[in-house]
């Protein structure tokens, strides 16, 4: 299945779609590329667990955008895959959102980081470590502090680039 890119994700069942495992193919709102999420169906107290699991990821996930020891993109990883098996709507709407789906589309798809993203990322887990580094009671505390964001940053700048 090919498509042009629409702006927008959009989800398109594949020749399976009337099996009890049928895939649903989200296209990435920039580059029009397929994203296969499986969509198991699951029974209804399954499903509502899945999508208080979903909304408690996206919002965490939120919350790690402004707390820099919060991970983001492994919360809406989580919540894409808590949607994909609960609930369609919330999937479209996680990968159209104008502020999560980047996060989701640039990992899924290019494993990478704009520079704006870096520089957010990196200057704000620092302020927060330097802060928490001050404020540590012990020097173990504080080397590890140190390391761990050292760690991170390294991390962070081995990421690819994107425009």
């Amino acid at each position: 299945m090919t498509t042009k890119p629409t702006g927008k994700a959009r989800l398109k069942k594949s020749a399976n779609a009337g099996t009890a495992e049928s895939e649903y193919i989200v296209d990435a709102p920039q580059t029009g590329e397929p994203i296969v999420a499986e969509n198991y169906l699951v029974s209804q107290p399954w499903r509502a667990l899945l999508l208080l699991a979903g909304c408690l990821a996206v919002t965490l996930g939120v919350l790690g955008i402004f707390l820099p020891l919060l991970p983001t993109v492994p919360f809406l990883l989580l919540a894409a895959a808590c949607f994909s098996r609960s609930s369609r709507k919330l999937q479209l709407w996680l990968f159209n959102h104008r502020y999560l789906g980047p996060y989701l589309t640039n990992y899924l798809l290019r494993k990478g980081i704009s520079k704006k993203q870096l520089v957010s990322s990196l200057s704000s887990m620092w302020l927060a470590m330097l802060l928490a580094i001050y404020f540590a009671p012990y020097w173990a505390v504080k080397i590890l502090l140190v390391i761990t964001a050292c760690l991170v940053s390294r991390h962070l700048l081995s990421l690819q680039r994107l425009p």
